[in-house]
């Protein structure tokens, strides 16, 4: 049975939770730099990298932020196919960046690594609950779209998610001790590579509905790499700057806020409407209908 038309009631209710989504991912990064900066001032002094507040004071707050950031990340939308896949698996990636601590570094002053509890230092459990829920979560998603009105087959890109889950999985039942020991390295550094994807993809989609918004993710994207690029190269020229792990993640993370509010303008005046099951979805195009 087709739905009928929306009322207007639905339609506030969901471009309401469409624009709190939006909103969550701006202020979820300012309660983890306002962690970090407050643990900072406190300790006074700043460690090597915003994985090493794993192991103080903005803990809590470290965790609890990535892993609402990833499942919004995930649960939300993108403007595309290609895009949408970047946004699932930058999600699964914080995730596991929150679940998988870094190894402990020294404390301020070289104070020499803070003692660990074994329950923190064994993020396992955390990673198979992940694995669990996101199976599921993917399953779902899979019926969902096989009978869902208008009905369509999976697409490539919706399975990347579920194949990052599957390796995770798979290293889990294999190597569980080579996932507690090196997973979070590698998840920070492909959440950085997914990051930068999205902007730069978006960049691109933006371009058949408007040349001013795709100038201004593109002035964004360009921006991003030549950030990344400076950095490592200081990284690599000055052997005694220590800084440059969290220099990179604090402008990264302050870019794709950016991003993220830019888009937000963007989007803010889209409306919500029922798609026909004749019209393909994106055929109205990506940025959908402006609400009157």
């Amino acid at each position: 049975m087709q739905p009928g038309p929306m009322s207007d009631r639905e339609r506030r209710a969901v471009r309401s939770t469409y624009r709190s989504l939006r909103l969550a991912v701006v202020v979820l990064p300012v309660l983890l730099v306002t962690a970090i900066v407050s643990e900072a001032v406190r300790a006074g002094c700043w460690l090597d990298s915003l994985s090493a507040y794993y192991w103080t004071g903005a803990h809590d707050a470290f965790v609890g932020a990535l892993c609402a950031i990833g499942a919004v990340l995930v649960v939300y939308t993108g403007a595309d196919d290609v895009e949408d896949a970047l946004l699932d698996v930058a999600g699964i990636l914080a995730l596991v960046v929150a679940l998988t601590p870094t190894e402990p570094g020294p404390g301020c002053g070289g104070t020499g690594a803070p003692e660990v509890p074994v329950v923190l230092a064994d993020p396992r459990s955390g990673l198979t609950a992940l694995v669990v829920a996101g199976a599921l979560a993917w399953t779902v998603r899979a019926v969902v779209a096989v009978r869902g009105i208008p009905a369509r087959r999976p697409r490539v890109t919706d399975v990347a998610g579920g194949v990052l889950l599957l390796v995770l999985a798979v290293a889990l039942l294999a190597a569980p001790g080579t996932v507690v020991a090196r997973a979070h390295g590698p998840a920070a550094v492909l959440l950085l590579v997914a990051v930068v994807g999205v902007m730069l993809r978006h960049a691109a989609v933006a371009r058949a509905a408007s040349a001013r918004w795709a100038a201004a993710y593109a002035a964004l994207g360009a921006t991003t790499l030549v950030t990344l690029a400076v950095v490592v190269a200081l990284h690599v020229t000055v052997p005694s700057w220590t800084a440059s792990v969290l220099v990179l993640e604090t402008a990264l993370v302050a870019l794709f806020a950016g991003f993220w509010v830019l888009q937000t303008v963007e989007m803010w005046g889209v409306d919500v409407v029922r798609p026909r099951p004749d019209v393909p979805r994106g055929r109205a195009g990506a940025h959908g209908v402006r609400a009157p």
